[in-house]
């Protein structure tokens, strides 16, 4: 009984220590300058990470391959020894530059300041702490510096975009050069004030003025200048340029009415009072367009004269510029992967 209890013990001792290798095996080992271990760890919380990326966009987790993952992993421990060896150094100033660049992008598109504060929650809401994105900041600022250091020839060849391509784009797409229904404006403007009684008078005033503009005895310009209250237009004879109907933001900023009245009116004449979300206003239409589809030649909006052949001839050159960019990328990955060492232990 006692020999039978010691088989046992050695028994689980010895499925203990497999079990225990198993657990403790690397997925890959590379070697380019030092041998590096790849863990199980790794690339479990890696492969988690991509699932979870795949499942917020409503795909199917189960299609994460972890042997691919596991290449993508491979290739970055490829990119850091190879950046160590070739001299690429990225500084915590060059992280802080494009951590405030982002910082700077974000209140762009906001349109308004954020406070430091606000940018980090951001952060952590997205990558998990502010560390981890500072992380993934300088592997990426490593990763654009080495490949521009070794595939110099590659990326600087100058990209050509031809006629035919142009024309080919366009003709696929043209449906989504339309230009949306637009008018030119001018307006006579009186701000709301925090006093109702000085808001009826304001808009007494308008009236009156409108009255007299329609009535031919005042010119619309003369009543600019007299009676306006806004300044940056008012030089311009009440010139606040083209309005177009699907611009949401201006709709929401001055509110359907205004919009009703300025795609109403006719060319050439002035509108009675309007009250908009901001103070009272007389429009006067100076332009009108039609929805269409723009020609290749056509200016994109009436406030530029940059044309959708323009806009085309950008667009190609920035998708060959990336295309370029990916290939520079995958031919330096293929130069690493030749002159290291990888073994992939992981096994599907």
């Amino acid at each position: 009984m006692k020999r039978r209890a010691i088989v046992i013990a050695v028994m689980l001792l010895v499925g203990f220590h497999l079990v225990a290798a198993t657990i403790g095996a690397p997925a890959a080992t590379v070697r380019l300058t030092k041998t590096t271990p790849i863990s199980m760890a790794e690339l479990d919380a890696e492969v988690a990470e991509y699932q979870q990326s795949a499942k917020t966009a409503g795909q199917d987790p189960s299609t994460i391959d972890p042997l691919q993952v596991l290449n993508l992993l491979i290739n970055n421990e490829l990119f850091r020894q190879g950046a160590a060896r070739d001299g690429v150094k990225i500084t915590d100033s060059m992280i802080d530059s494009a951590y405030a660049s982002q910082k700077a992008n974000l209140e762009a598109s906001y349109g308004q300041n954020i406070s430091d504060e606000q940018f980090s929650e951001v952060i952590k809401n997205n990558f998990g702490s502010v560390e981890a994105y500072r992380k993934m900041v300088g592997e990426q600022l490593m990763v654009d510096s080495y490949v521009r250091l070794k595939k110099a020839d590659v990326l600087n060849k100058p990209v050509s975009i031809t006629d035919t391509e142009i024309n080919s784009f366009y003709r696929k797409n043209r449906t989504q050069f339309v230009s949306p229904e637009t008018v030119k404006l001018s307006h006579i403007y009186i701000p709301f004030s925090a006093d109702q009684a000085t808001n009826d008078k304001n808009k007494a005033t308008l009236d009156e003025v409108a009255a007299k503009i329609k009535a031919g005895t005042m010119t619309f310009e003369k009543a600019v200048v007299d009676y306006s209250q806004d300044a940056q237009s008012k030089n311009k004879a009440g010139d606040i340029g083209w309005l177009t109907m699907d611009n949401t933001d201006a709709q929401a900023g001055l509110g359907d009415a205004f919009f009703d009245v300025a795609f109403t009116t006719d060319v050439g004449t002035t509108s009675p009072v309007v009250t908009s979300l901001t103070g009272y206003h007389i429009l006067k239409v100076l332009a009108y367009n039609e929805t269409k589809i723009l020609g290749l030649d056509e200016p994109i909006s009436p406030n530029t004269t940059s044309t959708i052949r323009d806009y085309i001839r950008s667009e190609l050159t920035s998708a060959k510029q990336q295309e370029t960019y990916y290939q520079a990328i995958n031919g330096l990955v293929d130069d690493l992967r030749k002159s290291a060492t990888v073994n992939i232990l992981y096994k599907k």
